[in-house]
C-alpha cells in the first residue's frame, strides 16, 4: 500500500499563522500533546539569557514520546523590548524533549513565549519570564583615552572582576572593580575616534557609552607567557616590541578568514629592517593524482547535498510510519554504485539485528560475512555505545520513516565502489551517509536514516581484502563520523530549511564525533587499565577513534602555512581535517563541549556559526587558538603559567604529538618548527587563508632598542579588509 505524502511548500517560513499547513516532518502535529517540563516562571536581569532552557515534552496519541518533532518557540506580545529566542526551531530528542534559550529584552518587564509543534499552533504551551533591572553604565572617566590608560566605568550591577569590558571590538577584563565601579587598562592598537564601551555582566551586555580613543606608538611590554593579537594594519604604527631582559617571542602571522579558494598569499614579516632574510615553507604544488576513494565519495555526496538543499521546499515528505522492524524480513535499498554518487543499483538486505536505536541489515549476497553472534557484538557497540555518544554530543537525528531507528546496511556494494586493481592507488570506501535518503520523494531515496558500510572480505571477492577485525574497527569509527553528518544535514537543511554546513566545519565536527567515542573509553579505562602496553596514552578500545585525529593533527602542524582550518578543497585533506579538529577541540575546551550541539542545531554556517555560538569575533578566537598550538604544555613550564585561553584543557598537545611521532617513527617529537625571524631583517613565504605560520624572534642583546614589527604582502602592500590579517605575539622568555 502506498504511504501518504504531504506537501512541504511553506514549511520553511518562520512567520506562522494557525491556518497554515506545515506538514513536512510533523504531519501528525495536531494529534500531539505538548507539555511544559522546565524553564517556566524564571526571572533574570534585563538582557540576560535565562539560566534554564525552556523545555517541552511532546507525546503522541498513545502517550509515548515523539522523537525528531520540530517545535517552534516564539516570543509573544512585547517583542519590541528585544526579548528573543536564540534559535526559534528546536527538535525533540529520543525522550520527546526539546528546549530553547530565551534572552530577555533590554528593559524590565514580563515576557511570554509560546512553544508549539510545527504547523499546529493550537497545540502550543506558554512560558512566562520576568526581566528585572539589569546592569548599566552611568559614566566613564576619562572621556578621552589612549593605549595603556586606565578607564574607570561607573554603573550598577557591573559584575566586578567576573565581568568583561568591550572597547570597540576588543574585549578586556577589569584589573579591579566592584558592582558599582570597574577599572580597565585600555589596549593598544584600537581604531582612532569614538568607540563604544559596554560591559558583559553575567550573560547580559549593558547599553553602550562612548569614549574617544587616540592611538600613539609605545613599547609593548609583555611578561613571560603573556600574549596579544594585533591586526596587520595597526602593527607597524601602534607598538614597538620590548627587548628588555633578553626577551624572546613567538610571532604567529595569520589570515583569520575562510577564503574563496585555497590560493596562497606571499607575505613578509619584518623585525626592524630588511638587512637579512629567512624563508618559511612555501606553498607546494598541489598533488595532481586522484583523491582517495573515500575522499572523492565524501566530496561528491556533500556537494550533492548542497545542491539539493535550495530545492527542499519542492520536495514531498513521507509521514506515515514504516512497518515495524522484524528480524528476518527483507527490503530493497538503492545503493550508490559509482564514486561520483550519481548512479544507483538495487540491493536486497535482510534484517539480522534490531536494538533500541538501530537495526542492521546485511546484503543477502553476503549473508555469511557476519555470523549472528558477530552482528550482535557490532550491533550492541553501535546501539549502546556509539549512538548515545553522538546524539548526546550533537542532538537527535531525524526519524523520517517513523520507525525510531537508524538503519545500518552492510553491503559489498560499498566494497565494490573501488575495483580490486585500484585499491593500492585509491584506497577503499568504508561507509557513508547520503542526505538524499532524508528527502523521500527524490528518485533513489531510501526514505529514512541509513548508514551504508562495507562487509568483511578476507578473500578479496568484492574488492580490497579486509579481515573481520579490520572491517569492524573501520566501520565503527566511520559510523560515528557519518552519524554527525546525518544529524547535521537534518538540523541544518530538513528541520530549519537552511544550507548544508560548510565543508571544513562539517568534517571537523565529524572528527570531534570520533574523539568523543575515544573519550567514552578513556573514561571507562583510566591508566593503566585496558591497555596492551604500559606506554599507551589511550586504552585499546579508544585507538580506532583517536588515532586518526592525532595523525591528521601532526601532519597539519608540520606545515601549517600550506593547509587551512577553514578553506578546503574537495572533502578536505588529512592535514585540513586535522586542522579543523584541533580548532574545534580548543574551542570546546574554552566554551564547553555543549558548543558542538549548538553548532549543529542551527541554520547558520561556517565562521558566522562559530561566532554566534562562541559569542565573539572569529579573529579573536583564531588568534588565541594559534597561540595555544605553541604554548600548550611547553616543556619545563608549569601548565598554570599559561593562561587557560592560550592552551588546551582536556588534552596535552605536546605529549600527544610526541607519542604519535614515536609510533610513526618520525624524528620530531613536536612538528611545529618556527622559522627564525632575524632582528633587523625579515621572513617571508606563502600562507593560505585560514591558517598561520610560526616565527621565532630573539633573544635580544642588552643594547638592542625596541623593535618595530611589520606584516604585509611581499611587495609591501597592505592586506585587504577581508584578508583577516593579524599577528599573535607570545613572549616565551
Amino acid at each position: 500500500m502506498r504511504r501518504a505524502v504531504y506537501s512541504v511548500a511553506g514549511f520553511l517560513a518562520l512567520g506562522f499563522v494557525a491556518s497554515c499547513s506545515h506538514d513536512r516532518v510533523l504531519a501528525a502535529g495536531r494529534n500531539y500533546r505538548v507539555r511544559v517540563v522546565d524553564g517556566d516562571a524564571q526571572s533574570a536581569p534585563a538582557g540576560s539569557l535565562l539560566e534554564r532552557g525552556l523545555t517541552v515534552e511532546v507525546l503522541d496519541a498513545a502517550n509515548l514520546p515523539v522523537k525528531a518533532a520540530v517545535i517552534v518557540f516564539r516570543v509573544e506580545g512585547r517583542a519590541a523590548d528585544g526579548a528573543t529566542i536564540v534559535d526559534s526551531i528546536a527538535v525533540t530528542d529520543v525522550h520527546g524533549r526539546a528546549a530553547a534559550q530565551l534572552r530577555l529584552g533590554a528593559t524590565p518587564g514580563a515576557v511570554r513565549v509560546v512553544a508549539f509543534p510545527q504547523g499546529a499552533l493550537d497545540r502550543g504551551v506558554t512560558f512566562t519570564a520576568a526581566a528585572t533591572v539589569g546592569a548599566s553604565i552611568s559614566g566613564l572617566l576619562p572621556l578621552q583615552v589612549g593605549p595603556g590608560d586606565t578607564l574607570s566605568i561607573a554603573g550598577t550591577a557591573l559584575g566586578g572582576l567576573t565581568s568583561a569590558v568591550e572597547i570597540g571590538s576588543t574585549r578586556v577584563h577589569p584589573v579591579s572593580g566592584s558592582d558599582g565601579l570597574l577599572r580597565v587598562v585600555v589596549p593598544d592598537c584600537l581604531a582612532d575616534g569614538d568607540l563604544a564601551v559596554r560591559v558583559l555582566s553575567g550573560t547580559a551586555w549593558t547599553s553602550p557609552r562612548t569614549v574617544r580613543y587616540a592611538s600613539r606608538s609605545r613599547v609593548l611590554t609583555l611578561r613571560p607567557y603573556e600574549a596579544t593579537v594585533i591586526s596587520a594594519a595597526a602593527l607597524g604604527t601602534c607598538v614597538t616590541l620590548s627587548t628588555e631582559g633578553g626577551a624572546e617571542y613567538m610571532l604567529i602571522p595569520q589570515l583569520a578568514v575562510q577564503g574563496t579558494s585555497t590560493a596562497a598569499i606571499v607575505v613578509r614579516i619584518t623585525a626592524g629592517g630588511a638587512a637579512t632574510a629567512s624563508l618559511f615553507a612555501g606553498q607546494p604544488a598541489r598533488a595532481t593524482g586522484l583523491l582517495s576513494a573515500q575522499a572523492e565519495l565524501d566530496a561528491r555526496l556533500r556537494d550533492e547535498e548542497r545542491r539539493l538543499a535550495p530545492h527542499l521546499q519542492d520536495i514531498e515528505q513521507y509521514s506515515e510510519s514504516m512497518p515495524a522492524l522484524a528480524v528476518g524480513t527483507r527490503r530493497t535499498f538503492n545503493v550508490i554504485k559509482t564514486l561520483d554518487g550519481t548512479q544507483f543499483a538495487p540491493a536486497v538486505g535482510q534484517l539480522r539485528w534490531v536494538g533500541e536505536h538501530l537495526g542492521i541489515y546485511v546484503d543477502t549476497v553476503a549473508a555469511a560475512a557476519y555470523s549472528d553472534v558477530e552482528l550482535g557484538q557490532l550491533g550492541r557497540l553501535f546501539d549502546r555505545e556509539l549512538y548515545g555518544t553522538v546524539t548526546e554530543t550533537f542532538g537527535p537525528e531525524s526519524d523520517i520513516d517513523k520507525n525510531g531507528r537508524v538503519l545500518v546496511f552492510l553491503t559489498p556494494r560499498v566494497n565494490a565502489l573501488v575495483r580490486t586493481e585500484d585499491c593500492g592507488q585509491r584506497g577503499f570506501v568504508t561507509g557513508f551517509f547520503f542526505g538524499r535518503d532524508l528527502l523521500p520523494s527524490l528518485p533513489n531515496s531510501n526514505a529514512g536514516e541509513v548508514f551504508y558500510a562495507m562487509v568483511p572480505d578476507s578473500a578479496a571477492a568484492y574488492s580490497c581484502a579486509h579481515s573481520l577485525a579490520e572491517a569492524k574497527r573501520l566501520v565503527s569509527s566511520t559510523f560515528i563520523h557519518e552519524m554527525q553528518h546525518m544529524i547535521s544535514f537534518f538540523h541544518h537543511v530538513v528541520a530549519r530549511g537552511g544550507e548544508a554546513e560548510e565543508r571544513w566545519l562539517n568534517e571537523g565536527l565529524s572528527h570531534i564525533a570520533e574523539e568523543m567515542a575515544s573519550k567514552l573509553y578513556e573514561a571507562r579505562f583510566p591508566p593503566p587499565t585496558g591497555r596492551s602496553t604500559p606506554e599507551q596514552i589511550f586504552p585499546d578500545s579508544a585507538q580506532p577513534f583517536i588515532t586518526p585525529q592525532l595523525l591528521n593533527s601532526y601532519v597539519y602542524l608540520f606545515t601549517t602555512p600550506n593547509h587551512s582550518v577553514t578553506t578546503v578543497e574537495g572533502s578536505g585533506s588529512l592535514e585540513e581535517r586535522g586542522a579543523a579538529w584541533l580548532f574545534l577541540r580548543w574551542l570546546g575546551d574554552q566554551k564547553g563541549e555543549a558548543i558542538y550541539r549548538q553548532l549543529v542545531q542551527t541554520s547558520q554556517r561556517g565562521i558566522a556559526n562559530v561566532e554566534a555560538r562562541a559569542g565573539e569575533p572569529f579573529g579573536s578566537l583564531f588568534g588565541d587558538f594559534s597561540i595555544a598550538l605553541w604554548a600548550d604544555s611547553l616543556p619545563g613550564v608549569p601548565r598554570a603559567s599559561i593562561a587557560p585561553r592560550h592552551r588546551f584543557v582536556s588534552r596535552n598537545l605536546r605529549q600527544l604529538m610526541a607519542r604519535q611521532a614515536l609510533i610513526a617513527g618520525w624524528l620530531d617529537p613536536f612538528p611545529i618548527k618556527p622559522v627564525r625571524v632575524p632582528v633587523g631583517g625579515y621572513a617571508e613565504g606563502s600562507i593560505m587563508p585560514g591558517t598561520m605560520v610560526f616565527g621565532s624572534l630573539g633573544p635580544f642583546s642588552p643594547s638592542q632598542p625596541p623593535v618595530l614589527l611589520g606584516y604585509a604582502r611581499q611587495d609591501g602592500s597592505a592586506f585587504g579588509a577581508g584578508d583577516g590579517a593579524q599577528m599573535a605575539i607570545l613572549r616565551v622568555k
